[in-house]
């Protein structure tokens, strides 16, 4: 784990709350391990802030101040931090084209961010939700863009979610015919379709 530093203290209570100090951190939010060779009577451990444990506590701590039966299940892959969202109101998450979804998994790395240099990105997902958002996303880029070369004119969709919008651009990245491009300011913009520019 990055970040990791050495604290003391004369028990390892003592060292623990030394290491929450330093890393202005929880001790539920680190993780650490106690050194054998410590020099003298001392404690000596080496600790850094657990990512999962931070996000895991933010994300309680959000169902519970809101009142919503939303679990998440942390696991750690190769590129991501992947979040599996259950309980009864991840519905309230994925409706009108997962923004709320969208809004959560932004506000999860705003939250790392502040509080890590590093780490990896937050990805929030429900029973496949994404999977299936991408390909109605696809189908729907490429209806728009049919319309914009069939009308010779610009087609907008929106407003939509960063993610959405990342979206329809890979979808049309490798379409000789349209370019794409995001229209607006803040979290939902629109996304111009338009025949692409003969040079």
């Amino acid at each position: 784990m990055m970040g990791r530093r050495s604290f003391r203290g004369e028990t390892l209570d003592e060292a623990l709350s030394t290491a929450c100090d330093g890393l202005a951190a929880r001790l539920e939010e680190i993780q650490y391990d106690v050194l054998e060779n410590a020099k003298g009577d001392q404690v000596e451990i080496e600790a850094a802030i657990d990512p999962v444990a931070v996000l895991g506590l933010f994300m309680s701590e959000m169902s519970r101040a809101g009142g919503l039966d939303i679990t998440a299940r942390l696991a750690v892959a190769d590129d991501a931090l992947e979040g599996e969202l259950v309980g009864g109101d991840v519905g309230l998450l994925t409706a009108s084209g997962g923004k709320g979804l969208d809004a959560y998994q932004y506000l999860c790395n705003r939250v790392l961010n502040k509080r890590l240099s590093d780490h990896l990105p937050v990805h929030l997902d429900s029973e496949g939700f994404k999977d299936r958002r991408a390909l109605k996303l696809q189908e729907k880029a490429e209806a728009a863009a049919d319309e914009a070369l069939r009308k010779g004119a610009p087609v907008t969709l929106g407003p939509l979610t960063p993610a959405a919008r990342r979206e329809i651009h890979l979808a049309l990245a490798d379409d000789p015919g349209v370019e794409t491009e995001s229209e607006g300011d803040g979290f939902l913009k629109r996304i111009v379709i338009r025949p692409r520019r003969r040079r």
